[in-house]
């Protein structure tokens, strides 16, 4: 039950910190945003390594001239 609630404490926080940094918001939808891993309707990703990847890809999007 811990792990359950920690991933959503992890979710929310990670959505505070996208909104503060203006990370365009995503939206939940039952998988990792980067490695589509099926996932609890609260998070956005499945881990920080995926999270940290994903934002590295978007980073490498934005110099390139494409949106994300």
């Amino acid at each position: 039950m811990s792990d359950h609630i920690d991933k959503i404490i992890f979710a929310e926080v990670a959505r505070v910190l996208a909104a503060v940094c203006g990370r365009p918001s995503l939206v939940t939808h039952g998988c990792c945003h980067y490695c589509d891993e099926p996932l609890v309707p609260a998070l956005l990703f499945c881990g920080v390594d995926c999270r940290d990847d994903y934002d590295k890809e978007q980073a490498a999007k934005a110099r390139a001239g494409r949106a994300g």
